[in-house]
């Protein structure tokens, strides 16, 4: 790095950026509550909603972020240990009942986003006094951080960070979420192996989800990440205003200051529209030429010039750099062969089985199988719409085994794994299939998926509690509803009291999942 670009100056580029300071923060989350959104969510069984104190299920570690508005604290799950970020609301006046009600949907839409490179969110609480998520802990920090202290990273790394950045865009924008606040702050790191950071998409709280034609109206204060649809208000807000965004944060990597300078406001604006920024000084020099094209793509101040993010991740420079096969690759092969073993040999026997084994996913993330399971259903999933359809399957399995899968076996094959007979399998539905289900064995586990279906925690799961989860799930206008809820019960209730204790569905579990 030369001297111009000495600690000192990063530094002072960085906090040029800065922080959102917490009063803005929550003023714009609260302009954000208006945006409007068709998205389905029905199936919103995992994310957890509670009325009650969020500190009854967590220990309060340490405080992170305290502003006028929000805190953000690290805990730890009584049950499990495992440690997780909690954001904290405080209500004020000028929240009213829709807004509540809006924050809560878009919860739950957020806990339908499964990704390796989106952040989970566990919980939501919302009480008299606040609002609450519990989300993914990411331990290494963000870019934000990484840069201020280390320097701008390597071309190659760099790529490295983009393909995972832009695979959760392309999935966010094919289930038709545009995430409009991105940002080197946003973007969490989870680990680093071998000086490769895996990243995490952060945050999505309350301000994600948007109408994909909004109009940005607002005329907020200009900051970095002010995409020109948001200057001259004649262009809606689409996912090519997130593909800038990313343009945006691939410079701040590349060089950890801002594509778009001057002396005073007005002339910053007037260079993004014009497209006006710096690609030759350094370390510009040393940068290949396919990364200048894309980052001039990204940065196009007309969206309809830029590349959509499916078209972004098969850029050539994403491809000369092996950023996919870098990310996906399962580097041991007997744990490959285990995954397509379980795929090949899963059954799906209940309805109860499906849920238990979604949320255990869902909620641990971070074990080993789950991370290898994901790798392999990116590696299949071509065009990263979080689906894997028939074909895609067929064609995935028979480029990694060596002894084919006969078109009459894989159909089989398909056909547990495809629960809902949609005609797809979805992340889940695969990660459920191919993943080692022992790991979920340890008694701590087991009390914390039992305590997700003991509502009221009296220690017991009732008919009432059964109804309340998964009424909805079984009533597909044909089932005899009662019936099959019954079923569920009786599968479970050894004993035959009407009611589960844990010991019942400790060795019910066991049963089912080994």
């Amino acid at each position: 790095m030369g001297a111009e670009h000495s600690k000192d100056k990063i530094n002072e580029d960085l906090k040029i950026v800065g922080r959102k300071e917490s009063e803005n923060e929550i003023k714009n989350e609260e302009s954000k509550l208006e945006t409007k959104y068709s998205l389905n969510t029905t199936n919103n069984f995992i994310l957890q909603l509670k009325s009650t104190d969020p500190k009854n299920d967590y220990n309060i570690l340490q405080s992170l972020k305290k502003g006028v508005y929000s805190d953000i604290t690290l805990v730890e799950n009584k049950i499990t240990n495992l440690r997780c970020i909690m954001k904290t609301i405080n209500k004020v006046k000028s929240f009213s009942k829709t807004e509540d009600d809006l924050i809560k949907n878009e919860s739950k839409i957020l806990s339908l986003l499964d990704h390796p490179n989106i952040i989970n969110i566990y919980a939501f609480y919302s009480n008299e006094n606040s609002f609450s998520y519990i989300t993914e802990f990411c331990q290494e920090g963000d870019l934000y951080e990484r840069l201020l202290n280390k320097g701008e990273y390597d071309e190659k790394t760099v790529a490295y960070i983009m393909h995972q950045i832009f695979s959760a865009i392309n999935y966010c924008h094919k289930n038709n979420v545009i995430n409009r606040d991105l940002s080197i702050e946003n973007i969490l790191i989870s680990e680093i192996k071998e000086e490769l950071p895996t990243v995490k998409i952060g945050y999505f709280g309350t301000s994600t989800l948007a109408d994909k034609n909004l109009i940005q109206k607002k005329n907020n204060k200009y900051s970095y990440y002010t995409p020109p649809e948001a200057i001259n208000h004649r262009d809606k807000y689409t996912g090519k205003s997130d593909v800038w965004l990313c343009g945006v944060i691939m410079y701040f990597l590349l060089t950890t200051r801002p594509p778009f300078i001057g002396g005073n406001e007005e002339e910053r604006k007037k260079n993004i529209l014009y497209e006006n920024f710096d690609v030759e000084s350094k370390p510009f020099d040393k940068i290949s030429l396919e990364c200048k094209k894309l980052l001039r793509n990204l940065l196009k101040s007309n969206p309809a010039y830029r590349p959509s993010a499916e078209e972004v991740l098969k850029d050539i420079w994403f491809e000369k750099n092996h950023s996919k096969r870098q990310f996906y690759k399962i580097t041991r092969e007997s744990t490959l062969e285990k995954l397509i073993t379980n795929i090949k040999n899963y059954k799906n026997t209940s309805i109860f089985q499906k849920y238990t084994i979604s949320y255990l996913i869902h909620n641990f993330p971070q074990l080993n199988d789950v991370k290898n399971s994901a790798k392999l259903f990116y590696m299949i999933d071509t065009d990263g719409d979080g689906k894997i359809t028939k074909e895609e399957l067929f064609k995935g399995l028979n480029d990694i085994v060596t002894n084919k899968i006969s078109e009459k076996d894989f159909d089989v094959i398909f056909e547990h794994i495809d629960l809902n007979n949609n005609g797809f399998i979805d992340y889940e539905e695969f990660i459920a299939a191919a993943v080692n289900k022992n790991i979920f064995m340890r008694n701590n586990i087991l009390s914390f998926v039992f305590k997700f279906f003991d509502k009221d925690d009296s220690g017991e799961i009732t008919f009432d509690e059964i109804e309340m989860m998964f009424k909805e799930a079984v009533d597909d206008g044909k089932t005899d509803v009662h019936q099959a809820l019954k079923k569920i019960m009786e599968e479970i209730d050894l004993n035959i009291d009407g009611k589960i204790s844990f010991e019942e569905f400790s060795i019910f579990v066991k049963q089912l999942i080994k």
